[in-house]
């Protein structure tokens, strides 16, 4: 079972998903991102999989095809972040080398300490494009 819950605010539009991601629930979630989209705006959309218990294959590859679409994957936890983090080094046109140590460094330092002034994540989030940016950091 999985419940899909949308929150809209001016900015953002978020979908958080309770339960299970797998086979029988993917494409209830792609149905739902289809209806959101439609009145996404220029709004910025994120999927929060803070309650979510269990993602197969076929749930893995629905969040692939929705990262790829423009939804930031958030709030996922512990034992599902290794799947975000793989799913954020398919960048376009970077070499997955570089974007995997680039976001396990930031990832890391973005979750932990964003509060700080001095934060090496800070500075560089400020200049580099949105892509390389998985944790949706605020760069303001």
């Amino acid at each position: 079972m999985l419940r899909i819950q949308v929150f809209e605010a001016q900015t953002t539009v978020k979908l958080r998903l309770e339960g299970k991601l797998v086979d029988q629930t993917a494409p209830l979630l792609t149905e739902r991102w289809a209806e959101v989209r439609s009145r996404l705006s220029e709004r910025i959309a994120i999927l929060d999989l803070a309650d979510v218990v269990e993602i197969d294959e076929a749930g893995r590859r629905t969040l692939a095809w929705l990262a790829s679409s423009g939804v930031r994957l958030r709030y996922a936890p512990p034992k599902f972040r290794p799947i975000l983090e793989d799913l954020a080094c398919n960048i376009p046109g970077v070499p997955r080398f570089t974007a995997t140590i680039w976001k396990r460094f930031h990832l890391t330092d973005c979750d932990e300490r964003w509060d700080s002034p001095y934060r090496l994540c800070r500075l560089i989030c400020l200049v580099l494009p949105a892509s390389w940016r998985p944790c949706g950091c605020r760069t303001r």
